[in-house]
């Protein structure tokens, strides 16, 4: 801002201030309020900003309704506190002394000649606490934050809290200035709040805060009693400024712990006063822009491999974030539609609303989700919120709207496209099209959670469940068998030539089989596997899926392998498999040719055209194992994750 267009800003502000002054109490707290809904509406971004804070701050105790209540009602309040603010030099002729209550606690407090520093944060109209001071006969300073911007708009500011009574301390000389006071045993106004770069993280309602420690500081080295304070503006438009009695300090050796020992207990002193008067409180800055705490929020649509893919995404943006210095907080929340046609009804919305901004508003949610989904989606407001598969996009995108949140989506956001999501993960194999860099991340397999640190932790538990493989040093042949799905359909003769060649390898190559089946498996094909197996002397470990559960038996057998083999119709489990970094043969009971079938044949061929795996009929398994073994053909290890990792961590 030029010194014209603010010198001239400065007489507007002067003359309105001027107006307000001469209108009765009652009907400037009624302009108040009424300016303050007309901000309400007008000023969207700041009606973001302020929802937003109230989700983090109240959402898991408020409706959705209820917080857009609490928003209009600060704006309402905010307002009348600026006019208030103007109002300054009248109210100080009126006077309110009859208002301030614990008068008492201001001479305590005094009465030790060190000074008393009123801690506050900003709620109410706190610039009328510029006036305790005059009205009670105590020289009174505040720390004034110098605006470098409106020189000439920070000067005027000044003048209303110095006819008011208040010292105004300069930010820049800040420190000097306090300890000259306190020593002359006057009282110093300072927030807790706003602790900015230079604060500490502190729990404020439900989130970690930056926290001024200022004035903890300062009463710990110099023994200052500090007074909590408190404005609160009654129905009327009328105010009631309380001083409560100083604080209870605890003190040790330990000066960083004590400060945030304090700090923390100041908070929590405030956050009782706030849960009473939350729309008295400044929610129009970035309250926890300097949070150390990340909250993420996962969609489970009930397909296993969904939710796994999302956790493998979530760790990975755990790993980003500790990068960044924060720690992130997960929550899974199960998306129930309350039908079939509202999940239908929701895909059609979500595509018109991707193109007409007035209809992104979370109340499709509460027509379209079961209402126990619909309450827990708003029980958290997350930084992140990530979804796999169509099901769950649109709920994605709508929500990462109405709490101002980043989207991440995994797979094909149909019926939405990657505009409408911070980030998209894409598999290769789904890729058609061009797409623009920056918004999506394209990987050669399905995310999964396979790790080192993940396949030594399973490799743990399954050696824990079976006993007798920790003794058995034979080189080991994982096989990983899945069953039936659309477009693939396994027979019993099929696996049972599998089997006899499989056998045959482990005879030759003097190996171990670790086999698991999966749900999918049909009955006929178990039981031929357990007749072949069960009595073979070189299964060292057989799972029939549909038998017994073990969790740990596909980690476990991709960690043990040194060959694995895993059938062709899993994009997932061929995924953990490639992923594991193991010499991986996958097979397809149809065999592999030119023109592939479906999906599954595509992605195949693909990773094998690559190197990653080697691609094999059930007929030539023997043939392909040799291959490997003899190390006629080599495989490469791919690592999805870290190209992922560098696209989240220029997120955080």
């Amino acid at each position: 801002m030029n010194s014209l267009t603010e010198s001239l800003v400065c007489k507007a502000v002067k003359f309105f201030g001027a107006c307000v002054c001469l209108l009765p109490e009652p009907l400037r707290f009624y302009q108040g309020r009424s300016l303050g809904l007309l901000g309400y509406y007008l000023l969207a971004k700041k009606r973001a900003l302020v929802e937003s804070n109230l989700k983090v701050a109240f959402g898991a105790t408020k409706s959705p309704e209820e917080i857009r209540s609490l928003t209009k009602n600060v704006f309402m309040n905010f307002s009348c506190s600026v006019l208030d603010l103007l109002c300054l030099p009248k109210i100080k002729k009126a006077g309110f002394e009859k208002t301030i209550q614990g008068r008492e606690n201001i001479a305590q407090a005094l009465s030790a000649g060190k000074g008393c520093i009123f801690l506050a944060v900003h709620s109410g109209s706190w610039e009328l606490g510029s006036l305790v001071g005059s009205m009670c006969d105590y020289p009174y300073n505040i720390v004034a934050n110098d605006q470098a911007k409106a020189p000439q708009l920070n000067e005027l500011l000044n003048d209303y809290r110095r006819l008011a009574g208040a010292k105004v301390i300069p930010s820049g000389s800040a420190t000097r200035e306090i300890i000259r006071a306190l020593q002359a045993n006057e009282i110093v106004s300072l927030v807790l709040d706003q602790g900015g770069k230079d604060g500490i993280p502190i729990e404020f309602l439900g989130k970690t805060a930056s926290i001024s420690t200022g004035a903890i500081r300062l009463g710990l080295k110099y023994q200052v009693p500090i007074c909590p304070v408190w404005i609160e503006r009654q129905a009327n438009g009328k105010h009631i400024f309380t001083v409560f009695p100083p604080l209870d300090l605890q003190t040790s050796q330990d000066m960083e712990g004590d400060v945030k020992i304090n700090a923390q207990k100041a908070v929590q002193f405030f956050e009782e006063l706030l849960r009473k008067n939350p729309s008295e409180y400044m929610w129009f800055y970035k309250v926890y822009k300097y949070t150390n705490q990340a909250d993420t929020l996962i969609f489970d649509d009930g397909k296993t491999g969904h939710l796994r893919q999302s956790q493998t995404l979530a760790n990975i943006l755990q790993t980003a974030l500790q990068n960044a210095g924060k720690h992130m907080r997960l929550k899974i929340v199960a998306i129930k539609f309350r039908s079939p046609w509202h999940q239908k009804i929701l895909s059609l919305y979500c595509f018109a609303a991707g193109y007409l901004f007035f209809l992104r508003r979370e109340a499709i949610l509460k027509i379209c989700l079961k209402p126990k989904c619909y309450q827990d989606l708003l029980t958290i407001k997350p930084d992140y919120i990530i979804s796999c598969g169509s099901r769950t996009a649109g709920v994605n995108f709508i929500l990462s709207r109405f709490c101002g949140t980043q989207s991440i989506h995994i797979l094909k956001p149909r019926p939405l496209n990657e505009k409408c999501f911070s980030l998209v993960v894409l598999p290769e194999h789904d890729v058609t099209r061009h797409f623009p860099e920056g918004r999506v991340v394209l990987t050669k397999t399905a995310l999964n959670l396979i790790t080192p640190e993940y396949l030594e932790q399973q490799r743990g538990k399954l050696l824990g469940r079976f006993s007798h493989l920790k003794g058995n040093v034979r080189p080991k042949m994982g096989v990983l068998l899945g069953g039936n799905t659309k477009g693939v359909a396994y027979e019993v003769h099929q696996i049972h030539w599998l089997i006899h060649q499989l056998k045959e390898a482990a005879m030759h190559f003097n190996m171990d089989i670790l086999l698991t089946t999966s749900r999918r498996t049909p009955k006929r094909v178990d039981e031929m596997i357990i007749k072949e197996l069960r009595n073979f002397q070189r299964c060292a470990l057989l799972v029939i899926a549909n038998d017994s559960n073990i969790p740990e038996a596909v980690g476990g057998i991709l960690a043990l392998g040194d060959l694995l083999i895993v059938s062709g119709e899993s994009i997932s489990m061929i995924s953990e498999a490639v992923s594991s970094g193991k010499k991986t043969i996958v097979f397809s009971p149809a065999g592999y040719n030119d023109h592939p079938a479906n999906k599954y044949d595509r992605f195949v061929l693909n990773l094998s055209q690559e190197g990653y795996l080697l691609a094999s009929s059930i007929k030539d398994i023997s043939a392909s194992i040799d291959q490997v073994l003899r190390q006629k053909i080599s495989v490469k290890t791919i690592d999805d994750q870290t190209k992922i990792l560098k696209a989240m961590e220029e997120m955080v």
